[in-house]
C-alpha cells in the first residue's frame, strides 16, 4: 500500500512538472531516435508507459507524440513523392516507346 502511495504521489508530482525525472530506459537498443514507424510506435508505448509510472513528465511525452506525428507525416510524404517520381518515370518510357501518331 505504501508503494501504490509513493508512485501516485511521483506521478502527481510529475504531472504538476514538479519533477522531471532522467529518462534511463529508452526503449530503442541503437539509443537514437525512432526510425520507422515501428520504432515510432514503440517510443509512443514507452512513453505512455513511462507518464503512467511517473517516470516521464507529460509535458516531455506530449513534446515526444508531436515529433512523432511529424516524422510519420515526414516519411508518409517522402514515400508518396517517391511513388509519384516512379509513377512519372513509368510513364515517360511508356510515352517514348509507344508509336507514334500520324495527324
Amino acid at each position: 500500500m505504501r508503494t501504490r502511495a509513493k508512485l501516485g504521489a511521483a506521478r502527481s508530482a510529475a504531472v504538476r512538472g514538479q519533477v522531471t525525472p532522467p529518462v534511463t530506459d529508452w526503449p530503442l537498443v541503437h539509443g537514437g531516435p525512432p526510425r520507422d514507424a515501428d520504432e515510432c510506435d514503440t517510443v509512443a508505448s514507452w512513453a505512455l508507459h513511462a507518464v503512467a509510472m511517473g517516470k516521464l513528465d507529460v509535458k516531455v511525452s506530449r513534446e515526444i507524440a508531436v515529433m512523432i506525428n511529424a516524422k510519420l507525416r515526414a516519411q508518409k510524404e517522402g514515400k508518396l513523392a517517391e511513388r509519384v517520381r516512379e509513377l512519372e518515370h513509368l510513364l515517360a518510357r511508356l510515352q517514348a516507346s509507344a508509336p507514334k501518331k500520324e495527324r
